[in-house]
């Protein structure tokens, strides 16, 4: 590791480049795969193999996920690529700018020297054959697209591992693979770091979670807040009618997932996990406490001392 962050710094240094941009760039929260240890583990397979004996193959590593959103609709590569012309300045080399387009699934461009190889270190884990190595890759991908619907996501995912010609064995873990789903569900009007303290604690528990947000139209007219960009990265879905029925929509196996402040919150819950249960008889429910610091925090206090003209933001998510 030692070696390899060496590397990145003196590159850095000899092509005046900013070392904490590029590692805030991979360290970014939404990234689970897509990280700074993928570009490790590049360059470390790169020297092993002995084909990292020139600057042009480091700097395409380097650059060539500088730029990710698994939203972004296949930008994230023409993106990466201007960012590092932009950074480069006048050390501008159009062979590594190619090569940052070339790891593109839907590049269609010359595949010289430079691309055949980035774009083989860049796959070299749909060749694996340590299958605990592929799992810990498919799930952190998994992860990575935690927006799309599960049965979306699994479909576009079998797709693109057998037009990749992946192993069966790989195809039939994600073809078969029964993630733990929760539903967190809530009026978070608006959605405050309390709501978020609960929704980390549910992820360490469940493989996806879903966020509910429930419109009250006796409420219709009431201010509306939008939810924080912090969580856009997952599933966000709105319903008006009974929980019970969005779940079942669902058609997976899904855990209900309440957030409690307090004995009185949980209460309140048990109450109506009896009344739910009437409706859905399998429904599985689990409560998640809040940690301490924010067992004071509540949407409705946080309107309330908003309509006084107080300021809420050190409440809120981004």
């Amino acid at each position: 590791m030692k070696i390899i962050e060496d590397k990145i710094k003196d590159i850095c240094n000899r092509y005046n480049l900013s070392y904490d941009y590029i590692l805030n760039c991979y360290n970014e929260e939404h990234r689970s795969y897509h990280n700074i240890n993928h570009i490790y583990k590049m360059l470390k397979t790169a020297i092993n193999s002995n084909i990292l004996n020139y600057d042009d193959l480091l700097l395409a590593i380097l650059y060539h996920d500088i730029v990710y959103n698994p939203k972004n609709n296949n930008n994230n590569e023409l993106q990466s690529a201007e960012i590092y012309k932009q950074q480069i300045g006048d050390k501008f080399n159009t062979n590594v700018y190619n090569a940052i387009l070339g790891t593109s699934e839907n590049y269609t461009g010359f595949h010289g020297r430079l691309v055949h190889q980035i774009r083989k270190l860049d796959r070299s884990i749909l060749r694996t054959n340590d299958f605990d190595e592929f799992i810990a890759y498919e799930k952190g991908i998994f992860k990575e697209y935690q927006y799309l619907d599960y049965n979306v996501y699994k479909t576009n995912r079998i797709d693109f591992l057998t037009k990749n010609n992946v192993d069966e064995k790989y195809i039939n873990y994600v073809k078969y693979f029964q993630p733990k789903i929760g539903i967190y569900a809530g009026s978070f009007n608006p959605f405050h770091i309390g709501h978020y303290n609960i929704l980390e604690k549910a992820e360490n528990i469940f493989d996806k979670v879903i966020i509910a947000k429930g419109i009250n139209i006796t409420k219709i007219n009431s201010k509306i807040y939008e939810l924080p960009y912090k969580i856009s990265n997952r599933q966000i879905i709105e319903y008006d009618g009974l929980l019970t029925d969005l779940i079942d929509s669902f058609g997976n196996d899904i855990t209900l997932i309440r957030g409690l402040i307090n004995a009185t919150d949980l209460q309140y819950e048990q109450t109506q996990y009896r009344f739910m249960k009437d409706l859905k008889p399998d429904l599985k429910m689990v409560n998640i406490f809040c940690d301490v610091e924010y067992e004071h925090i509540s949407s409705s206090s946080i309107k309330v001392l908003e309509n006084y003209g107080r300021d809420v933001n050190k409440y809120l998510l981004l």
